[in-house]
């Protein structure tokens, strides 16, 4: 998922992905692994690292607002361009471009093993990045993208033999 949050007039990208029960926030070309706790309604516990921050929720209609620590974030859904390719049955769950842009790194090589979870490739669109992760253990047998690649949404990027 991605959205932007607007803060001192200033609005600022990012992309959300939830494993587990873990979130893994990407903002500046940097990771966060997150955890957060719904206390009560509308009232989050969040824990970045040893940092723990205690948030309120609003939400006036597609728009939420966060207060943390006397700010106001304003948060705000972005919306994809393109269209969305329906996926075949032979194709991974997780290995699909979620997202048309350049491709900025490739984590691994052919032959490699990997454990659910590690960073295969990351995408870059519209200033974020989104990393490609294996969706489970296995190796990879085929890398169909290089880096400064363009890469539209639907298009596996790498191919793993699940172990």
């Amino acid at each position: 998922m991605f959205i932007n949050y607007e803060h001192e007039n200033h609005v600022y990208n990012v992309s959300i992905e939830h494993k587990d029960s873990y979130y893994f926030i990407t903002y500046d070309n940097t990771e966060y692994k997150v955890e957060a706790e719904e206390t009560k309604p509308g009232q989050l516990k969040i824990k970045i690292g040893d940092k723990i921050v205690k948030a309120v929720i609003a939400e006036s209609g597609k728009e939420k607002f966060v207060f943390v620590d006397g700010d106001v974030f304003k948060v705000k859904p972005v919306e994809l361009t393109g269209m969305k390719r329906v996926k075949k049955k032979d194709e991974e769950e997780g290995l699909s471009s979620p997202i048309s842009g350049r491709v900025v790194s490739v984590k691994v090589k052919k032959g490699d093993f990997v454990k659910k979870g590690d960073v295969l490739m990351v995408i870059e669109a519209m200033k974020m990045e989104y990393l490609i992760r294996a969706p489970y253990d296995g190796k990879v047998k085929k890398i169909n993208f290089k880096e400064k690649d363009q890469i539209e949404i639907g298009q596996t990027t790498v191919e793993l033999e699940k172990e």
